[in-house]
C-alpha cells in the first residue's frame, strides 16, 4: 500500500500545472491553562496547558506556505523540565519510544496537515498525525522536548477538513527535536518552546507540507522533590505560572515560513 500510495502524489507533482499562486500565510493562536493563577518567581504556580493553533491562507482556494521554524510560549509560563523524568532523543525517535519514554511524557495532541505539489497550490492532500510530547535529556541548558508524530494511510483517504482521524497518504513515525529558550513575552518572564521542521517533514515524498491545524495538552506534573528557589523548597510544574500583568496572559506564537517570511500571533485568555 505504501509503494503505491507514494507512487500517486509523485504522480500528482508529474501532472501538476505549473504556475505560482502569491498570498499571505493568517494565523491564529489560543489556549488557556488550568488552574486558574498568577503564580510568582518565588512561588511558581504548577499548571496544565492546552494550546491550538490554525494557519490558513489569505486566498482559500491554495495551501498555505510550508512553515519551517516555531517559537511557542505564554506570559508569565516557565519550565522545570530538570524535575521530571526524561528520556533520550534516539529513543522518543524510535519505533519503541511508547515505553522507552513512558515516565517522560509529558503530553500530547492532534496535528492535522494539508499537503500537496509545489507546482500546484490549489491541489490539498489532507493528512492527520497523532502527537506525543517527551521530556529528554541532552536538549541543552534549559530543557526541551521531543515533539513525536505518529500516522499512517487508511482507507478512504481524508476529504473533510473538520475529519480529526488519524489518517495520512504517506506513513510518518518520527520526532522533533525541540529546546527552551527564556524569553520575555508581555513584559513578563516565559520559556519559549523553539523548534525547526526537518526537510523530510517539509517535503515528504517530495510534496510541500504545512500544518493547518494543531491542538496540544501539556499535562499538570507536579515535582516530588521541591526545588529551591528564594531560599526556600518549592514544588514547581513542568509550566509554572511565576505571573502575569493584570487579568490576562497573552499567548504567543512566532511563525516562520520556508519563504522566511516571519509572523507573530498572539492572543490574551485569563491569567
Amino acid at each position: 500500500m505504501r509503494k503505491s500510495l507514494v507512487a500517486a502524489l509523485a504522480a500528482i507533482v508529474a501532472l501538476s500545472v505549473v504556475g505560482v499562486a502569491v498570498a499571505d500565510n493568517v494565523y491564529t493562536v489560543g489556549g488557556s491553562t488550568s488552574p486558574k493563577g498568577k503564580g510568582s518567581k518565588k512561588k511558581p504556580l504548577p499548571i496544565g496547558l492546552k494550546f491550538d493553533f490554525q494557519v490558513e491562507e489569505e486566498d482559500s482556494t491554495i495551501r498555505a506556505t510550508p512553515i519551517q521554524r516555531f517559537a511557542i510560549g505564554a506570559e508569565g509560563l516557565v519550565t522545570y523540565p530538570e524535575m521530571f523524568p526524561t528520556c533520550k532523543f534516539s529513543q522518543a525517535n524510535s519505533s519503541g519510544h511508547k515505553s522507552a519514554c513512558k515516565k517522560a511524557k509529558v503530553g500530547g495532541g492532534l496535528v492535522q496537515n494539508i499537503v500537496g505539489p509545489a507546482a500546484s497550490r490549489t491541489v490539498k492532500i489532507f493528512c492527520n498525525v497523532s502527537l506525543a510530547l517527551y521530556n529528554i535529556s541532552g536538549a541543552g541548558k534549559h530543557g526541551g522536548m521531543a515533539i513525536r508524530i505518529d500516522g499512517d494511510p487508511k482507507e478512504p483517504p481524508l476529504s473533510d477538513p473538520s475529519d480529526k482521524t488519524i489518517n495520512c497518504p504517506t506513513p510518518i513515525h518520527l520526532s522533533i527535536k525541540s529546546k527552551f529558550v527564556p524569553a520575555k513575552i508581555a513584559g513578563v518572564a516565559a520559556d519559549e518552546l523553539r523548534f525547526v521542521v526537518p526537510p523530510d517533514l517539509l517535503h515528504p515524498s517530495g510534496l510541500d507540507n504545512t500544518v493547518r491545524n494543531t491542538v496540544s495538552q501539556i499535562f499538570k506534573r507536579v515535582s516530588k522533590k521541591g526545588k529551591r528557589i528564594g531560599g526556600k523548597s518549592r514544588k514547581v510544574g513542568f509550566y509554572s505560572s511565576v505571573g502575569c500583568k493584570g487579568g490576562k496572559r497573552t499567548i504567543q506564537a512566532t511563525f516562520t515560513a520556508e519563504d522566511g517570511v516571519k509572523s507573530t500571533a498572539r492572543k490574551q485568555g485569563r491569567c
